[in-house]
């Protein structure tokens, strides 16, 4: 079968390369044909070793695929239904803290993909038939792949910051979550809307996804258009999807009293802050990692409502080398779903 990895081969970066199926299953697990992949920021780090050296695992996470095996035990999942994961989630001991209040994401013994010898940018995967959730046939399956992590971080650090109808959020980073960051906060949430990027495409896009202002951080006076925008009153929410730190530095200085800055982007470096002015705005920063499984079913629900329509251009799985190529030199300006029907 098909499967993507990172590349240790000099001035490559990903490479297609033909792997054994599995075929044993335990119990609990069921076999999963891997129908759409999306292709995330996150793989193509894993890919070039950014976070250590390059992993001898496949990379992949944001899949969809069709229940093909199921084991012994598996009762609420049959042969021939579509599931999704959160964001590559296989396990967790649902015994701890975390798990029991319903944040596996952070359990200690939590296993993603990539942590089992494969991601999901493979054409058959073993999965936890407790972590795949079903998915109805008519869904628009390559869009239902991005909410699996783009659509469900976004969701959840909306929910975290539990708004209420009509505050003002800027969003800092328009690509790929950005845009879906945009139509959760509008049509899901009810918020008045800030895009805040420098890629002129990217924010047209933003203005077609219904932002109320669209600031290039890189041409116009920031801090002015955004008070101008709130009355002076500034950010009631700022949610950072870009990994560029001057961005987070933005999104803090026009935060209003009781503002809420979430991070979702992974930069280098430290947001230098002012106690002083935390305390006396009671000012919030928290971090939206990714969502969990009920997260997930909230966040799909978006998607068949049509409340949420994600842009995306779908690639054939033989041709991932070249669109990791294309991420890595930043000329990717939507998301790209890798089709393995075929």
């Amino acid at each position: 079968m098909r499967a993507v990895f990172g590349s240790k081969k000099p001035g490559k970066v990903a490479e297609l390369r033909e792997v054994e199926k599995p075929t044993v299953i335990k119990d609990d697990e069921v076999l999963v044909k891997t129908l759409y992949c999306s292709l995330c920021h996150s793989d193509l780090s894993l890919a070039k070793g950014d976070w250590g050296e390059v992993s001898d695992s496949s990379v992949g996470h944001e899949s969809l695929g069709e229940v093909v095996q199921v084991g012994a035990n598996v009762k609420d999942l049959k042969v021939g239904d579509y599931v999704a994961g959160p964001a590559g989630l296989r396990g967790a001991c649902q015994k701890c803290k975390y798990c029991l209040r319903g944040e596996e994401v952070f359990c200690d013994e939590v296993v993603f993909t990539g942590q089992r010898g494969y991601g999901t940018m493979q054409d058959y995967t073993v999965e936890k038939a407790a972590y795949s959730i079903k998915v109805p046939k008519d869904t628009d399956l390559a869009a239902a792949c991005i909410i699996t992590c783009a659509g469900i971080t976004v969701y959840k650090g909306f929910k975290l910051a539990n708004p209420i109808k009509g505050d003002t959020v800027a969003i800092f980073g328009i690509g790929g979550l950005g845009n879906v960051a945009i139509e959760y906060a509008k049509n899901v949430f009810g918020l008045k809307v800030i895009a805040v990027g420098s890629n002129e495409k990217s924010l047209e896009i933003a203005k077609q996804k219904g932002a109320d202002l669209i600031i290039n951080w890189k041409q116009d006076d920031v801090d002015k258009k955004i008070k101008d925008f709130t009355n002076g009153v500034g950010l009631d929410l700022a949610m950072v999807t870009s990994s560029t730190l001057p961005q987070f530095e933005l999104a803090y200085r026009n935060l209003g009293k009781l503002g809420k800055l979430c991070s979702i982007g992974l930069p280098a470096g430290k947001l230098e802050t002012d106690i002083l002015d935390i305390t006396l705005g009671q000012k919030m920063v928290y971090g939206s990692l990714v969502g969990t499984r009920q997260d997930l079913r909230e966040a799909l629900e978006a998607l068949y409502e049509k409340k949420v329509n994600p842009d995306f251009e779908v690639k054939s799985i033989n041709e991932a080398e070249k669109y990791f190529e294309l991420m890595d030199q930043n000329k990717l300006h939507t998301r790209i779903v890798f089709d393995l029907t075929k």
